[in-house]
């Protein structure tokens, strides 16, 4: 998403399908302002219209001699050239969600990524995933307009997708909507249908505009599609077919029970409790009716013009009769002037170079300026108290020679005292292992003396990792002096089992309890088996 500039002032120029509006805003006290505005309107026949991007042409040199030194626009992309797509991406950082976004791009698009300009912005935001809604136009389509904007003396500087602007003049309207609603925005080659909820919202396009309705009524009253044009923007109380309507309003109503299903399938959304219309073909007399009755849910026009402080009775004169069909115009303003909008620009990237270029070029010629005067008095004296601190730094040179020598040679004394004090430690460790056997044997001996009448046969020391306490394997027998025939008795096992007690409370010994097995199947001799673990504190 590219950063928005907040100001206090922006213009901006609405390129639809039927018509082109060019209006001046403000912001005052957290309301917009509508300082100028001027309209021009022109056929939109059904179908491709090869003459649109010259109609836009001339209705923008009309504007430019009707609203003087407006500056840079802010450009609104008409719904005919703007592809969007819903996309579930998972909850990653930026860098990855811009490369998923980017594949899922290549797999929705109908052209290559190199042909077209895409944007991006988050729809809503799950537990695991977001919905991203991915904005594109052709280059082809967005550069010749881009150009037609430049020769009537505008200068865009960010190009937004008119359903972004849908939506930030609903939220203009209705800041704080209680649950679901539905906003279709009815033009001239497009409808816009835009769930809204307090969090997140969704959309879907369809190529599905006024000028059906157009064509269908130039049919049914023998005249041509220019003159049927007056039912649009400006006679909107234009005669109308009332079986034109109908058939259009039923058409509506399909493609909107159509949209509401695909959202409630894709996103698990609410089913809207209000529809608002907007658009040029909001404006249709009985069309509100019509679809409310189809879809048994209340319908009633968005009101965007309401939500506006008129600046004076010039301007008001000039949007008089224009209604919800200046939707976009003020969405797109609302976007640059009120905080919490979510937009993104569709700006060819030459022109965005040549903005960013043009906008540096002052600052950084004022820089240099300012730099070079700046700097030269500073350079001139810091060059002679560089010159002074480089005798003085050679003289204390001189005299620190000797001292880092002398340091030198300390450094190397210092690396041989440690090398000694290791070799020392060494040699005292293996002094203590030494007298460390000898303690423990002898310990054992005085404990087997005490015990009598018992002898070891083995003695295995079994081998110690990372670090771990050494373990003896001890293994000896026991002579049971009162039934030197019989079975062993119950006291000799009781001595074996003091004896057991009195070497494990050896300051030699951690545990000496461990496996203990006992055999007494020999009579009088009663053969015993144990581990021993020695107490690392006295290292063996």
């Amino acid at each position: 998403m590219p950063p928005v500039f907040f100001c206090p002032r922006t213009a901006v120029l609405d390129c639809g399908a039927s018509h082109t509006a060019l209006g001046v805003f403000t912001c005052r006290r957290d309301r917009l302002r509508l300082e100028e505005c001027a309209v021009e309107t022109f056929p939109a026949p059904a179908g491709q219209d090869e003459n649109w991007l010259e109609r836009t042409r001339t209705a923008c040199l009309a504007l430019r001699s009707r609203i003087l030194a407006p500056g840079p626009v802010v450009l609104v992309l008409p719904g005919h050239l703007t592809l969007t797509k819903l996309l579930r991406v998972p909850r990653v950082n930026d860098a990855r969600r811009e490369k998923v976004i980017r594949f899922e791009a290549e797999q929705c698009l109908p052209y290559a990524l190199a042909d077209m300009i895409c944007g991006h912005v988050v729809a809503s935001d799950h537990e695991r995933e977001l919905d991203v809604l991915l904005a594109a136009a052709k280059l082809s389509a967005v550069e010749p307009l881009c150009a037609a904007v430049l020769a009537a003396g505008f200068e865009p500087q960010l190009i937004l997708p008119a359903a972004l602007a849908t939506l930030a003049a609903f939220r203009l309207v209705r800041p704080a909507p209680a649950g679901a609603t539905l906003v279709l925005n009815l033009g001239a080659r497009t409808t816009t249908f835009l769930l809204v909820e307090p969090q997140r919202f969704a959309l879907r396009a369809l190529a599905l505009g006024g000028n059906n309705l157009t064509q269908q009524i130039a049919v049914g009253q023998d005249c041509d599609a220019e003159a049927a044009e007056a039912i649009k923007l400006s006679e909107p109380s234009a005669p109308l077919r009332t079986d034109a309507v109908e058939t259009f309003a039923t058409r509506l109503a399909q493609e909107t029970t159509r949209s509401v299903l695909h959202f409630r399938r894709q996103s698990n959304r609410e089913p809207p409790a209000r529809i608002y219309l907007t658009g040029g073909g909001a404006q249709l007399a009985g069309l509100g009716e019509a679809l409310s009755a189809r879809l048994k849910v209340p319908v009633e026009p968005l009101d965007t013009l309401a939500a506006l402080e008129i600046a004076n009775p010039k301007t008001k004169h000039a949007v008089a009769g224009y209604g919800t069909a200046l939707t976009d115009l003020v969405g797109a303003a609302a976007t640059q002037l009120l905080p919490g909008q979510d937009t993104l620009s569709l700006l060819p990237p030459e022109l965005r170079q040549s903005r960013d270029r043009r906008r540096r070029q002052p600052w950084l010629i004022a820089a240099a300026v300012l730099a070079v005067a700046a700097l030269l008095p500073p350079v001139l004296y810091f060059r002679g108290i560089a010159d002074e601190a480089r005798g003085k730094t050679g003289a204390i040179e001189r005299e620190l020679a000797p001292l880092r020598e002398r340091d030198s040679r300390n450094r190397s004394n210092l690396a041989q005292l440690v090398e000694l004090r290791r070799r020392v430690a060494r040699l005292q460790s293996i002094h203590d292992r030494r007298a460390g056997w000898l303690n423990l044997l002898a310990d054992l001996q005085d404990r087997l003396v005490r015990a009598e009448d018992v002898w070891l046969e083995k003695l295995a020391v079994t081998a110690a990792e990372n670090g771990a306490p050494v373990q003896l394997h001890l293994a000896g027998r026991m002579l049971d002096r009162t039934n030197p025939l019989a079975r062993v008795s119950p006291e000799a096992a009781t001595c074996v089992q003091a004896l057991l007690r009195d070497i494990d409370s050896s300051p030699y010994v951690k545990v000496a309890a461990e496996g203990q097995r006992f055999d007494g199947s020999q009579p009088g001799i009663l053969k015993f088996d144990f581990m021993l673990v020695a107490d690392p504190a006295r290292p063996l």
